[in-house]
């Protein structure tokens, strides 16, 4: 065995993930110049947005939501084929694309039981509904539009407005992607179901 001094050097990285954020109440006053983004499709398992989550294998049960709270990862995939979206203008819609890292979920804790808010990973957005039954994207952490009521039927998730739980407006997404008023949403429609993914953030 030959013996000897030997010497390594480390280099540290980090990969900044930018949150694409206005300060704007209205979704769509934004700055595209800033965020404005080059990519569609991404699929590599490098990117910083495929780490574990420790809490990403958070088990749930069926009927109302009793999820033990830790916030964790996913992609909502609806019964219309659709992975549910975030976009930086603050658009939220559905779209084919698996890879698109504007579907990466991150779900918190809604302060009460079954209650949750649905926050874009890329955007720092949260999914929000207002009066008229629109989806969009808002930036308000402690806004009401933003809490939703996390229920299961089966292997499906659906999510009801709570601040509008009366009127029973559910997120929705439609066969060609875009959003469903929460007007024209009921129970039991492909529309409002979605199906957690989760195994690529694992």
């Amino acid at each position: 065995m030959k013996t000897g001094e030997s010497s390594s050097s480390t280099s540290e990285s980090s990969d900044n993930i930018s949150a694409y954020t206005s300060d704007s109440d209205e979704p769509d006053n934004v700055d595209r110049k800033k965020r404005e983004i080059a990519w569609c499709g991404v699929d590599t398992e490098n990117h910083p947005f495929y780490s574990t989550s420790a809490a990403s294998s958070s088990r749930t049960t069926r009927g109302k939501s009793q999820t033990p709270w830790a916030s964790y990862r996913m992609q909502l995939f609806s019964k219309t084929k659709h992975n549910l979206a975030i976009y930086p203008d603050g658009t939220v819609k559905g779209t084919k694309d698996d890879n698109d890292l504007h579907t990466f979920m991150e779900l918190m804790p809604g302060g009460g039981p079954g209650l949750v808010k649905i926050q874009g990973m890329l955007t720092n957005l949260f999914v929000a509904m207002n009066h008229r039954g629109k989806l969009y994207g808002e930036r308000d952490p402690s806004s009401q539009k933003i809490i939703f009521i996390e229920e299961f039927q089966g292997s499906y998730t659906t999510y009801k407005s709570k601040r509008y739980e009366r009127r029973n407006w559910y997120i929705g997404i439609k066969k060609n992607g875009n959003f469903k008023s929460g007007r024209k949403t009921k129970y039991g429609q492909k529309a409002i179901s979605f199906l957690p993914r989760r195994k690529r953030f694992e």
